[in-house]
């Protein structure tokens, strides 16, 4: 009796410190549990950052020393001719039925392709393009319908950021739009984003451009250069209700059928792209009117902003060969 007393005091006697080191150890384990999950989050982080390199920031890493060689595609004739006029010399090379015309535009390397309407011609296109004469950067270009309202016919939406519209679930409440996917079912972002040096590019030359400008409804005004978000899918939008999606939505302000699919292919070859459009129609129940009567007047604005775009890289471009010819005397 005597002994179990003995022990049953015993025990109470060493229950508090072993708890209390016990506690320890398992502070010690937890600590040591968050302190990894932390490690763990930040280097997730970090390497999140390194995935948000630019494409044009990991194309110098890769290769520093590269010669810039621009391409413009279009989907139709009428928004390509303007550019292989002023390539001199040209030559066209022929791939799976799609002719690229390649040349110069003074001392600019260009390559310059219609792909077609809709997203499979485009994407079709772009990749063709990026195996058979690795561009340093893509520009589309071409006509949009306007989505923001304070955009007429013969305006310009530079892309910021180009999405899909047309790819996710569809229930009868309507359609779920998802991320698309890359060849390994790995999701790519809702909004593929436009090269930021390219954008910044186009806004200065764009001043010089309007002078040039068609221009529509208003002869007193100037055609507008915007930035924004410009939405692609596989149908051509003539819908009040369906404009007015798109806008609270994806906060667009032009919708087109390729841009969004040239985009991806550029986003996952890690090509540097943007997309620059000029307002043929409103996206309403007028748009199939609107777009035949300035088709030809918002394809001449996209051109000729493109144009001085590709010029204003070209003396960038004059510049550095003259730095690398002084380098080698």
């Amino acid at each position: 009796m005597n002994k179990s007393v003995s022990v049953l005091s015993l025990s109470k006697k060493l229950f508090k410190p072993v708890f209390v080191i016990l506690c320890g150890i398992f502070s010690l384990i937890s600590f040591v549990s968050v302190a990894q999950t932390a490690s763990d989050i930040e280097g997730k982080v970090e390497e999140s950052k390194k995935n948000e390199l630019s494409a044009r920031q990991k194309q110098e890493i890769k290769n520093p020393n590269r010669k810039p060689f621009t391409a413009v595609i279009g989907a139709m004739q009428v928004e390509v001719d303007l550019f292989k006029l002023k390539v001199h010399p040209k030559r066209d090379t022929v791939i799976m039925g799609i002719t690229f015309t390649v040349g110069k535009m003074r001392t600019r390397d260009v390559v310059v392709v219609k792909s077609g309407i809709g997203k499979v011609n485009s994407a079709m296109t772009a990749a063709l393009l990026l195996e058979h004469f690795n561009p340093s950067e893509v520009i589309f270009t071409g006509i949009a319908g306007g989505i923001d309202s304070l955009l007429l016919p013969g305006d310009i939406v530079v892309g910021d950021r180009a999405a899909q519209h047309d790819f996710g679930q569809l229930t009868t409440e309507g359609i779920t739009v998802w991320q698309t996917f890359d060849y390994d079912e790995t999701s790519n972002p809702l909004y593929f984003p436009c090269d930021s040096l390219l954008i910044a590019k186009t806004q200065e030359a764009g001043e010089k451009a309007r002078i040039k400008f068609i221009r529509t409804y208003d002869a007193k005004r100037k055609p507008t250069i915007n930035t924004g978000t410009i939405v692609t899918g596989d149908v051509f939008v003539a819908s009040t209700q369906f404009k007015n999606r798109l806008e609270k939505e994806f906060k667009a302000k032009a919708v087109e059928m390729e841009g969004g699919a040239v985009a991806q292919i550029c986003y996952q070859q890690g090509v540097p792209f943007v997309v620059i459009r000029s307002i043929s129609d409103t996206a309403d129940e007028n748009a199939a009117k609107l777009y035949k009567k300035f088709l030809k007047v918002a394809s001449f604005n996209a051109a000729h902003l493109v144009t001085e775009l590709i010029l204003l890289l070209e003396k960038g471009n004059k510049k550095q060969i003259n730095k690398d010819k002084a380098g080698k005397e």
